[in-house]
């Protein structure tokens, strides 16, 4: 699809949008940009708009003005004969990708005062392909810039990080993420507040599920599985001792399925990222003692109310300790059942 404007472009923190807003009032663009952030933040859309942006010649803060005849040439695509863009095949960037590019540098811009190469998740570069890069930026031809986009920058080259300015885009307010959603999605209440708690502020992520739900009978894998794990720990503040095995076993099957809904997800890093969202439960009911609090789990208000007044909050507080050290021994190779059993049974005994 064509590039959106800068100014529909969803970025969070303002600080950002503030720096790329002056970015955009400069007679050129930096020599290369690299944009990190977390899946479904919005670093494609926000890189191609900047591209767009930088490409059209009478530009303002706004973005591209989409009438002149640099933007007229965008395909319905999304492509556009002075930009090239470089993707993963299929699970990394080769180096006949990046020499195919310094061929294509060989040329001056079509009809756009500059070209760009736009490098998607430049992290799955590989090895040769990294160094071919390097190269390139550090000899870059006339009239040629770089965007860059990756989960962290910690994951590229130093070499390659040294000669890219680097924008870090955050994760938007849960509430944001349903406002989002509800301007665009037709969804019960309930459906809109679950997907924007289960997010993590990824609005890109957000919007996928509501499609998908909208598209379809059946949730996404993934969102079902967050679902099952929202109705484990709903549980919680009235289950007895007895039920802690079965939740136990409902918390690991629930992590199979978010295992499943991610390819490159392991068992173990599904496990601790349930835990992680067991974490976020925990300190939603520490919250609830402050009124104007705002929670993660919003529409778990009642469930989380409920634990609270079950536990008090120095034993919640310790509860959210031992969840903390179970991700920890997860991720450390203990044994997945013995360590969520014991959990179970430390969440549910009552002091």
């Amino acid at each position: 699809m064509r590039p959106l404007p800068f100014r529909e472009v969803v970025v969070a923190p303002e600080s950002v949008r503030r720096a790329l807003t002056q970015m955009l009032t400069r007679p050129s663009p930096p020599q290369s940009l690299l944009v990190v952030g977390m899946a479904g933040v919005g670093k494609r859309t926000l890189a191609r708009s900047l591209a767009a942006a930088w490409l059209c010649p009478q530009r303002t803060p706004d973005g591209h003005c989409g009438a002149c005849p640099v933007c007229q040439k965008w395909s319905d695509a999304g492509e556009h004969p002075d930009l090239r863009i470089l993707r993963p095949d299929p699970d990394q960037i080769k180096i006949d990708a990046v020499r195919g590019v310094r061929q294509w540098a060989v040329f001056a811009p079509t009809v756009a005062p500059v070209r760009f190469v736009l490098l998607e998740e430049a992290h799955l570069l590989n090895p040769a392909a990294a160094n071919a890069l390097l190269k390139t930026l550090e000899e870059p031809p006339p009239r040629y810039h770089f965007l860059l986009t990756a989960p962290a920058s910690d994951l590229l080259l130093q070499t390659i990080l040294s000669r890219c300015r680097i924008v870090r885009l955050g994760a938007l307010p849960t509430a944001q993420v349903a406002a989002h959603l509800q301007a665009r999605c037709p969804l019960p209440e309930a459906t809109v507040q679950a997907i924007a708690a289960f997010s993590d502020g990824a609005l890109g992520r957000a919007i996928r599920w509501a499609e998908a739900l909208q598209g379809s009978d059946n949730a996404p894998r993934e969102l079902d599985a967050l679902q099952a794990l929202l109705g484990v720990f709903a549980r919680l503040g009235q289950a007895s001792l007895e039920d802690a095995l079965r939740l136990a076993h409902e918390f690991r099957e629930a992590c199979k399925a978010l295992e499943g809904g991610s390819p490159s997800r392991s068992a173990r890093a599904a496990l601790a990222l349930g835990l992680e969202y067991l974490v976020q439960w925990y300190r939603d009911a520490l919250a609830m003692q402050y009124p104007d609090a705002p929670l993660r789990f919003e529409a778990h208000r009642d469930a989380l109310r409920q634990l609270a007044q079950r536990f008090a909050a120095p034993e919640r507080t310790h509860d959210l300790q031992a969840i903390i050290q179970a991700r920890r021994a997860i991720l450390g190779n203990a044994n997945p059942q013995l360590v969520t059993e014991n959990l179970f049974v430390r969440l549910l005994t009552v002091a």
